[in-house]
C-alpha cells in the first residue's frame, strides 16, 4: 500500500518537468482561426452625376459584392448584408485569419478583375457581359478606408448610349477605344438575347482624355451588323453621366446574290429559247447574277431585267456577271499562263464583287478517278491560280480600302473541312481527293478561306452542303469579307423546281452538272436621330447632352 502511494507523486513530477521543459524550449504558439469574418460599411459620395433611381442617385442593391485588398496584397470579395436601397450598407465575408484588411475597396465584383498593384487596387473589366437591362449602370468606384468605414467615391464616367430599331438578329454592343480607357480595357461588350428593340447601354470609362472611340452592333458570331465611329477626342471629368445624341439603326441597303455554274451556256434549255431558264431567274429576283460556263448568256440579261454586264472569256468557258445595277469592270483576269478560265473583277456599289472559275481536272466527279499524282497535279494548278486571282484583287495593295469583297464561283476543289463528309442526301461519303500525294487539292481552299469567309458552310451552321448534282461534292462557294458576313441574312444552295434535285450519277435530268447558290445581305447604318448623319464630324457640344 505504501509503495503503491509513493509512486504517483513520483509520477507527477515528472509531468511537471516535462511541461516546464517544453515551455522553456517550445513556447507554445496562439492558435489562429482557419477564417475570420471582416464586417465593413460601404457609404456612397453624395454625387447625382452617375447613378441608378429617379435622382441619378447610385444606391447599394441586394446581391452587391465589393472588393476589398489583404494584407497579403490577395483580393477577396464581401457581400452586401444590410443597407440595399440606401446610400450606406454593411458588407461582410470571410477572410484568411491570418490575414487583415489593407484599407481599399472597389466595386463592383467581377471574378478575376481586380487586383493589387504597389498598394492599391487595379480593375480591369471583364471582356463582357450579358446586359442586365435599361436601369443598369456599372458605376465604378473605389475607397480608402477610415476604420471600418469605406466612403466610395466615383472612379470614372459613365458614357449612356441609346440604340433604337434593333435589328432582330443583333446580339451584342460594343464600344471600343484604346489606351485601357474603358477601365483597364480597349473595348467592352454586351451580350443579349437577338430581338428587335430599343436598348439603352451604359459604358464606364477612365475620367480624362477619352480618345476616338467606335459603337457597334454585332451578330451571334460577333460580325459586325452595324457601327459609327467618333475620331475626335472626347474630355470627361470623374463622375460625368453623358448621354450619347441617340442613335438609330437603319436598314441601308438588300442585295441578292446568285452564283450557278449553268453547263455550256445552259444548252440544255438553248431549244426552248432560254425560256426555262429565264423564267427561272426571274422568279429568284437577283440583284446580281454570277454564272460559270456562261457561253452567251449574257445577250438574255435584259429578259431577266439586268441591264449591266461583265465578261471574261479565254476559252469554251467564259465568267459572266449581270446585275441590275449599274457595274463598273475594274479587272477582267486574262493572263493565260496564270488562270485558265479567267476571272472578273466589278464594282457594284458598296460592293467589290469577283466571280471565278478555276481549272479542273479532266474527271472531277469521281466516278472514273485520276491517279493521286494525277490529283495533285490540277491541285497545285488551281492553288496557284487561285494565289494569283487573290493577289490581282483581294490582296491587291491598291485595293486595300475596300471592305465589302465577294468572290464566288466554281473552285473545282474540296474543302479541307468537309474531308470526311458524309451526304446529307444519300448517305454516302463524301468524294475526297486520294492519298498520299494529293493533300496539295486540299491547300487551294484555304489560299481565300483565310481571309475571306465560306457563306455556304457557315450560314448553313458547318452542314455539308453538296453543290454537284450527284450530291456527293461541293465545288462551288461564295465568299465574303469579314466585314460583310454580318450582314449575310441567309445564304444556301437551291434544290427543286427549273435547277433540280440530287440525282444518281449520271441521271440527266438537271439543266446543269451544279446546282445554283445565293446569300440575302441587308446592311445597316447608325444614324444620329437628331439629324446629324456623321458622328465623327459631331462637334463635343452637340455629341453629348449633359445631365
Amino acid at each position: 500500500m505504501m509503495g503503491g502511494m509513493t509512486k504517483k507523486p513520483y509520477i507527477f513530477a515528472l509531468l511537471l518537468l516535462a511541461v516546464a521543459c517544453k515551455g522553456k524550449d517550445d513556447p507554445v504558439k496562439p492558435v489562429v482561426p482557419d477564417t475570420v469574418t471582416l464586417s465593413l460599411t460601404a457609404s456612397m459620395e453624395a454625387v447625382t452625376s452617375a447613378g441608378v433611381d429617379g435622382n441619378g442617385l447610385v444606391v447599394w442593391q441586394t446581391g452587391d459584392r465589393i472588393a476589398v485588398l489583404l494584407d497579403d496584397g490577395s483580393v477577396t470579395a464581401l457581400t452586401l448584408e444590410s443597407g440595399a436601397g440606401t446610400t450606406s450598407a454593411t458588407f461582410t465575408g470571410e477572410i484568411p485569419g491570418a490575414r487583415s484588411f489593407a484599407g481599399k475597396a472597389g466595386y463592383p465584383w467581377w471574378d478575376g478583375a481586380w487586383s493589387s498593384s504597389a498598394g492599391e487596387l487595379v480593375l480591369t473589366l471583364p471582356e463582357s457581359m450579358e446586359w442586365p437591362g435599361d436601369d443598369y449602370v456599372p458605376t465604378i468606384m473605389k475607397a480608402n478606408a477610415s476604420g471600418d468605414v469605406l466612403p466610395f467615391r466615383h472612379d470614372g464616367a459613365i458614357m449612356k448610349i441609346t440604340i433604337k430599331n434593333m435589328p432582330a438578329r443583333a446580339a451584342s454592343f460594343k464600344f471600343s477605344s484604346s489606351g485601357g480607357s474603358v477601365m483597364g480595357r480597349d473595348d467592352f461588350t454586351y451580350s443579349f438575347t437577338p430581338q428587335s428593340a430599343t436598348r439603352v447601354f451604359h459604358v464606364p470609362v477612365n475620367a480624362g482624355t477619352l480618345p476616338s472611340y467606335k459603337v457597334s452592333i454585332n451578330d451571334a458570331s460577333g460580325s459586325e451588323i452595324a457601327s459609327k465611329t467618333k475620331n475626335k477626342t472626347t474630355e470627361v471629368a470623374r463622375a460625368d453621366y453623358r448621354e450619347l445624341t441617340p442613335l438609330g439603326v437603319e436598314k441601308d441597303d438588300e442585295i441578292r446574290v446568285l452564283c450557278y455554274n449553268i453547263l455550256n451556256g445552259m444548252e440544255s434549255d438553248s431549244p426552248n429559247g432560254y425560256s426555262n431558264f429565264v423564267s427561272w431567274v426571274v422568279s429568284q429576283a437577283p440583284d446580281v447574277l454570277i454564272m460559270c460556263e456562261a457561253g452567251n448568256i449574257e445577250q438574255q440579261a435584259y429578259r431577266w431585267g439586268h441591264e449591266y454586264t461583265a465578261k471574261v472569256s479565254l476559252d469554251a468557258y467564259p465568267v459572266v456577271i449581270t446585275s441590275s445595277r449599274p457595274l463598273s469592270i475594274k479587272q477582267r483576269i486574262t493572263n493565260a499562263e496564270k488562270v485558265k478560265h479567267g476571272a472578273v473583277h466589278v464594282a457594284i456599289g458598296r460592293y467589290d464583287i469577283v466571280g471565278l472559275h478555276l481549272r479542273p481536272t479532266s474527271n472531277d466527279d469521281g466516278v472514273n478517278g485520276l491517279s493521286a499524282e494525277e490529283y495533285a497535279k490540277y491541285g497545285a494548278l488551281r492553288k496557284d491560280e487561285l494565289e494569283y486571282i487573290m493577289a490581282q484583287t483581294v490582296d491587291n495593295p491598291s485595293y486595300s480600302g475596300i471592305k465589302n469583297w465577294i468572290v464566288c464561283g466554281d473552285f473545282n476543289a474540296y474543302s479541307p473541312l468537309e474531308k470526311t463528309a458524309v451526304s446529307p442526301y444519300k448517305g454516302k461519303s463524301a468524294y475526297y481527293y486520294p492519298e498520299p500525294t494529293a493533300s496539295v487539292c486540299y491547300e487551294v481552299y484555304p489560299v481565300i478561306a483565310n481571309k475571306l469567309t465560306d457563306v455556304i458552310y457557315y450560314k448553313g451552321g458547318t452542314a455539308f452542303k453538296p453543290t454537284m448534282y450527284h450530291g456527293l461534292s461541293r465545288l462551288d462557294y461564295m465568299f465574303v469579307s469579314e466585314g460583310l458576313y454580318g450582314s449575310v441574312t441567309e445564304a444556301d444552295v437551291i434544290l427543286g423546281g427549273f435547277a433540280g434535285n440530287y440525282c444518281e450519277v449520271n441521271n440527266n435530268t438537271n439543266p446543269s452538272d451544279h446546282l445554283p447558290m445565293y446569300m440575302d445581305i441587308t446592311t445597316f447604318t447608325l444614324k444620329a436621330l437628331d439629324g446629324l448623319t456623321r458622328l465623327e464630324d459631331w462637334p463635343d457640344e452637340d455629341l453629348f447632352n449633359e445631365n
